[in-house]
């Protein structure tokens, strides 16, 4: 149900060893941007096209469409045909599910980073790693990055509906947390925030939409996975019929 052993019990241990991890790539933190500092262009030229897929547009623009699309197909009122189209109720749910469960937690990702105001690595040497100046520029929207939260939640989304395309998503947004150290955009500990904000927030999407009944069923064993159909449709005037299928 949640990751990293969130369960009942387990959220102090949780917070402790995020903690302890915390405070040991702080010590990280000035070491990275001299490094990327250092680094010559032929190195971050092509990391500045990498970190263009944190960038959530190309996830959320087609998600939406595709999903937007699938629902109207669904209705009878639109297709004008008895029952549903073929394929449209799973086509939609697994759209909306992939926008939701990436535009949700990017969209806390972004506005904590303005509540906590922590300056970036360009304010190193004036403000020091830790100065928090609330509500202003992007330069003081340091943690969480938002990219990185923005692909580790499409790639837990990823691994709830496709688990075998899950490691290449999580390595691609490893690729894209790594590369906002390489540009000296942010600070390992901001790309760690980002990595717990992006999971956690995915984690709760999705058990948000299997409490409604919706794409995903829990198995006898107390397993989530998806169903085979759509389960109850996301939005109660669509005209998606089909049952939970294990």
């Amino acid at each position: 149900m949640w990751p990293f052993g969130l369960v009942r019990g387990g959220f102090p241990r949780f917070i402790g060893i995020v903690l302890l991890l915390f405070v040991g790539l702080a010590f990280l933190d000035p070491l990275a941007v001299a490094w990327s500092r250092s680094l010559p262009p032929w190195v971050t030229i092509p990391f500045g096209g990498i970190t263009r897929l944190g960038q959530a547009e190309w996830i959320l623009v087609p998600s939406l469409v595709i999903g937007v699309w699938g629902w109207l197909r669904s209705r009878r009122s639109f297709s004008g045909m008895q029952g549903q189209q073929h394929g449209a109720p799973q086509v939609y749910a697994l759209s909306l599910f992939i926008f939701f469960s990436t535009a949700l937690p990017g969209l806390l990702a972004n506005i904590l980073k303005r509540l906590i105001g922590r300056a970036r690595p360009v304010h190193l040497e004036q403000l020091g790693l830790f100065h928090f100046q609330p509500f202003s520029d992007w330069t003081f929207q340091s943690i969480p990055s938002g990219h990185t939260s923005t692909m580790f939640a499409f790639a837990t989304g990823i691994m709830f509906l496709f688990p075998r395309l899950s490691p290449w998503a999580f390595l691609l947004a490893a690729l894209v947390g790594f590369s906002r150290i390489v540009l000296g955009m942010h600070y390992p500990t901001d790309v760690f925030a980002g990595m717990l904000t992006g999971i956690i927030s995915a984690y709760a999407v999705r058990n948000f939409w299997l409490s409604r009944g919706w794409l995903f069923v829990r198995t006898g064993e107390g397993v989530v996975r998806r169903s085979a159909g759509p389960g109850r449709a996301p939005f109660p005037d669509a005209k998606a019929q089909s049952r939970n299928v294990l």
